[in-house]
């Protein structure tokens, strides 16, 4: 019989190794996916996917079911962690910009690279961003903002709503009613691509 991911929690929080190896089997494939798809790095999501599960292994006692499921607390950790790694990179873009001098040739080359390896992961991810894209497109061009602003850039609600001059409220309330406009979207255009 399969254990719940409740169950399994509470095992990993007694230090049992195979329920965090189910628990593994069961959430690595899903959140290793939902990081390449943040990061655009594939070393980058398997680092962060490790610190993902170390986390778990480490603290699943902080799991609250009464805040939801054992699913949405880990893709939640999973979020956080990249968004602070995006976050991090680019302060260390913007310090790095100020020291390096703009004909520096192999900070160029090095740009380059990173651009074609984007261009690469994107071709390889194809079909998940046309059904993204899809369902972007149903969404008012504000809303779109939004949700790049928030989760493909990391900036956090208060970032936005200072940034966009529009009170803190109204930021959240947008952003939640367009993921629920999103999620609806993607389901409905998952049947045209499986």
């Amino acid at each position: 019989m399969e254990q719940t991911d409740e169950y399994l929690l509470q095992e990993i929080a007694k230090g049992d190794s195979a329920a965090f190896s189910e628990f593994y089997d069961r959430y690595s494939r899903l959140i290793y996916g939902a990081l390449l798809s943040m990061l655009k790095n594939k070393e980058e999501s398997k680092d962060i996917l490790q610190d993902v599960f170390m986390k778990v292994w480490r603290r699943g006692n902080t799991f609250k079911p009464e805040l939801g499921s054992p699913r949405n607390w880990l893709i939640r950790i999973a979020h956080n962690m990249a968004i602070n790694h995006i976050r991090s990179a680019r302060l260390r873009r913007e310090k790095a910009s100020i020291t390096i001098s703009d004909n520096d040739t192999a900070l160029l080359l090095r740009e380059f690279e990173l651009i074609e390896d984007t261009l690469l992961d994107n071709a390889i991810l194809r079909d998940r961003k046309e059904m993204l894209t899809l369902a972007f497109e149903t969404l008012p061009k504000d809303r779109v903002n939004l949700l790049d602003l928030a989760f493909f850039k990391g900036y956090s609600h208060l970032e936005i709503s200072r940034q966009l001059e529009m009170p803190l409220g109204t930021v959240k309330t947008k952003i939640r009613r367009s993921l629920l406009a999103l999620r609806k979207s993607l389901l409905f255009a998952e049947n045209d691509f499986t």
